[in-house]
């Protein structure tokens, strides 16, 4: 059996397509909406963008860039929280003719350096403030040892030296956009195995399969409004938020754990709330009329489990999500308990007859191995070796999940990838881990802990704990990290 390819699902429709699309059909429909307290932790009121208004801001943006003379296909990372610009930054990206790589907030010089020098980024898009940290001037430490990087920008007031201002009303005239394609890669990635970071890419027909697995099951429909705590970052958030948004029209409302819900979605609209899974039922709490559907995104082993029926909402919706891979989505048939992932392979909406295959499955060497019209074919960048993708004959790739069977014909997830750590959304190999210790000439032992909430959390015991945290913060390590040094994150109990 053939696995379905991607393209069968685009039809040669692109990510970019798809805006265009909606902006035609619906310009002053409301398409982005701001967490209600952006204010609080960066600069600029929150953002309520119609489609023709965010259609103003992506054009602009994408002119900006192509100004820059870079050629087409060069990489443009992204660093930024979930605010309105994360989304016009990924759309102006795609439509400029570049591959946008966006990263995770929480990476810092150290992580920024050895997770992208693998893509070579070009030019890198982040913001000046974000609560007490400056992104904009990690960014610039960052470039020295980027060598490709001649183009950091950002958003927000008092731009650094050396840095291009974003925010600027400056239209330009630069060269036609090129013809954006689905069979080339648009966005990356990155994922973690034991050694460190890697990229995963995936072109907009692989993105649009992902995102129609969420689409479908969750009954998403025109106009609805997707609220999303999880960043635009990852596979995670971007085939459960992103992707869904763009194929539906409707309102992509970016949020954070401290912002209301519902801030700037009217509560006669058609809400679908995005989340992990363990956090789910605390962040709805809040919530003063019901979800359409409740997306719960699960990232670690045991979080199956989870009892979502106090979460009011009219389905759950679990997305079982096995790194950059790929992801297995499936409707609760209870809502106190996941479904096992099925082997063999998946519709959307599962178990409707016909239905087209997104994704399959199956159980090699306790583990669980995907293939399907997301799951991306080959490493990128081209060249860089398939050693992490691990492709067998039948075209599975091997995510490193454990696995066993029910004795019903599916699977339950036991484990992650060995030694790798899932903080939360954050990924770290522990070996990468251990010599960037030995780099800063500290000898210390590190444990991972689970949490009710993250999944897993680092304890990080050394010989002097605040040795190793200002070295490492010299360093331009992740404050995760540093942090896990502290006595009252290595003491914290785990109820």
């Amino acid at each position: 059996m053939n696995a379905p390819s991607a393209a069968s699902f685009a039809g040669g429709v692109t990510l970019d397509a798809l805006f265009r699309a909606n902006v035609s059909a619906r310009p002053n429909f409301i398409a982005l909406v701001d967490p209600p307290n952006r204010t609080s932790f960066t600069d600029g009121t929150p953002l309520r963008l119609s489609y023709a208004k965010a259609e103003e801001r992506v054009e602009r943006l994408a002119r900006k860039l192509r100004g820059f003379g870079m050629p087409p296909g060069s990489v443009v990372a992204v660093q930024l929280p979930n605010i309105a610009e994360t989304a016009i930054s990924l759309l102006a990206i795609l439509r400029a003719g570049y591959v946008a790589a966006p990263v995770p907030m929480l990476w810092r010089r150290s992580d920024l350096i050895a997770g992208l020098a693998g893509v070579s980024p070009k030019a890198f898009i982040t913001l000046v403030k974000l609560n007490d940290e400056r992104p904009a001037e990690i960014v610039c430490e960052a470039a020295a040892e980027l060598f490709d990087l001649s183009f950091p920008c950002a958003f927000g007031e008092d731009v650094p030296d050396g840095l291009v201002p974003l925010d600027r009303e400056d239209f330009s005239d630069h060269p036609e956009f090129p013809a954006t394609q689905t069979d080339t890669v648009s966005l990356v990635t990155f994922d973690a195995d034991a050694e460190g970071f890697f990229p995963s890419g995936r072109n907009d027909a692989q993105w649009l399969a992902a995102g129609i697995a969420t689409l479908l099951e969750a009954r998403i429909e025109t106009g609805d409004a997707i609220v999303t705590t999880l960043p635009l970052s990852s596979l995670a958030g971007l085939a459960s938020a992103f992707v869904p948004w763009l194929l539906s029209g409707g309102t992509l409302q970016l949020a954070n754990g401290q912002s209301k819900i519902f801030g700037g979605v009217g509560p006669e609209e058609r809400v679908h709330f995005v989340a992990p899974a363990a956090a789910l039922g605390i962040l709805a709490q809040t919530v003063t009329a019901p979800f359409v559907s409740a997306i719960a995104v699960h990232r670690n082993a045991g979080t199956h489990a989870i009892d979502l029926s106090r979460v009011p909402a009219g389905r759950v919706v679990d997305f079982h999500n096995f790194g950059e891979t790929g992801a297995v989505v499936l409707m609760r048939e209870d809502p106190r308990s996941a479904l096992a992932v099925p082997l063999g392979g998946i519709s959307a909406p599962s178990g409707m007859a016909g239905a087209p295959i997104v994704i399959e499955t199956k159980q090699k060497d306790a583990q669980i191995w995907l293939r399907g019209p997301m799951v991306p074919r080959e490493a990128y960048p081209p060249g860089l070796g398939n050693y992490r993708t691990a492709r067998d004959a039948d075209g599975f790739v091997r995510t490193g999940y454990r696995c066993r069977s029910d004795g019903k014909g599916s699977l339950i997830v036991e484990a992650g990838p060995e030694r790798v750590v899932s903080v939360g959304g954050l990924r770290f190999g522990l070996n990468d881990l251990q010599s960037r210790f030995a780099s800063i000439g500290e000898d210390v032992k590190i444990l991972t802990v689970e949490d009710p909430l993250l999944g897993e959390r680092l304890r990080i015991e050394a010989a002097n704990p605040g040795a190793a945290a200002a070295a490492l913060l010299a360093a331009g390590h992740s404050q995760l990290i540093v942090d896990a040094t502290k006595e009252e994150f290595r003491s914290r109990g785990t109820g």
